[in-house]
């Protein structure tokens, strides 16, 4: 049985692979929204958030043969929670890491964490645009002062629950379900009147390249977040690599 842990688009496509070359496998996601989309893509959906107990008795008791990390580049900790627990356990572990590739320009200012991001911003002035999610907006609050703030998220109660909490106002909020194209992107930061949009470096399939383009459109800097620099066992970047590593180790 593979445990392809999910939570990103990515994911679905691997499901559906797996699913087309009658693979068993069962889908890990960690929310509600996510389950609601696996569900579109695999019959076997559970929705938990791993700990290192948890992770080796689901192993045990579902008979994991394989894990496949196919989480958002952002999702440190349960990367390294897989990998620490494959190699107790002996289970072979394969990441699928979505490309980071994307045109760099003069409107880029990249840094290695949210803190040095919130240092530069503090440099400018006006609205800072917030495209990097509700987890962690109350930091972003906190540094910046959240009048300052527009942010944009998914349209869920438990999202708009936790702005409110934070003391994000409506006109501050963009709550609306991707894709996003560079022409959206660019009237929802000029709509907010933004000065600088907040980014994390996601790849493509994260929609990085459309909000660098909006941003250069506007003049206004995209400040972006480097991903987690993980040592990863074993790497594939595409589905024709991942067809071709599980072919070459038995597991096609």
């Amino acid at each position: 049985m593979i445990l392809l842990l999910g939570g990103t688009t990515e994911s679905l496509e691997v499901a559906d692979r797996l699913t087309a070359q009658k693979k068993p496998f069962i889908l890990s996601v960690i929310s509600d929204y996510g389950a609601e989309l696996a569900h579109q893509h695999s019959k076997n959906v559970i929705e938990t958030t791993f700990s290192e107990e948890s992770f080796a008795c689901f192993c045990h008791d579902n008979q994991i043969s394989f894990i496949l990390d196919a989480t958002h580049p952002f999702a440190r900790v349960i990367s390294q929670l897989a990998i620490k627990e494959a190699e107790k356990l002996q289970i072979p572990y394969l990441r699928y890491e979505r490309q980071n590739i994307y045109d760099k320009n003069a409107v880029l200012k990249i840094v290695d964490s949210l803190n040095e991001a919130c240092e530069y911003l503090k440099t400018l002035e006006g609205v800072v645009y917030l495209s990097t999610g509700s987890k962690t907006a109350p930091d972003y609050a906190e540094n910046l002062g959240v009048k300052r703030l527009h942010i944009r998220v998914l349209p869920t109660t438990k999202v708009m629950d936790k702005l409110t909490t934070v003391g994000f106002i409506a006109s501050q909020i963009d709550a609306i379900q991707g894709p996003f194209s560079t022409p959206l992107n660019y009237e929802l930061f000029k709509r907010a009147h933004a000065k600088a949009v907040v980014t994390k470096e996601s790849g493509r399939q994260g929609g990085i390249q459309e909000k660098i383009t909006a941003c250069e459109q506007l003049r206004i800097p995209c400040v972006i977040i480097r991903r987690p620099q993980i040592n990863y066992p074993a790497v594939v970047g595409n589905l024709d690599e991942l067809v071709s590593y599980l072919e070459e180790n038995d597991e096609w």
